[in-house]
């Protein structure tokens, strides 16, 4: 019986890219997360590692970049109301092994505008 799995994953966007490799920050790396239905936890994690691939390349423009050679990864959060992640768990996208999510909507950009629609700071 298929369960719904919110998935946390990591990744880089290339301004943020851009500042490290010049040393002006230290932390390049952004996270975000999508509910994928699997029938198991080893099913959500494979896709969301194909999320997370074609995020990473999407957003920055780049075809030969390879998420899990940077030594990405992604995890369950297994209390997502409980979680950092409890405030903004509308912003997370729901899909199914297989399917794949708006990746337009899933990056920085797109977290800020939700937080704008909402009247919300963003953090």
């Amino acid at each position: 019986m298929p369960h719904e799995y919110l998935v946390i994953f990591q990744y880089h966007e290339p301004e943020p890219r851009k500042l490290f490799e010049r040393g002006v920050i230290e932390d390049y790396e952004s996270t975000t997360g999508v509910f994928i239905e699997a029938e198991a936890v080893e099913d959500a994690l494979a896709w969301c590692e194909a999320i997370a691939q074609e995020l990473l390349r999407r957003c920055n423009d780049d075809r030969s970049l390879d998420w899990s050679r940077l030594g990405y990864s992604c995890w369950i959060e297994p209390n997502p109301e409980k979680s950092f992640w409890g405030h903004c768990l509308d912003f997370f996208q729901h899909v199914q092994t297989n399917e794949m999510p708006n990746i337009d909507a899933m990056d920085t950009a797109a977290y800020v505008s939700w937080q704008d629609a909402r009247g919300r700071p963003s953090i």
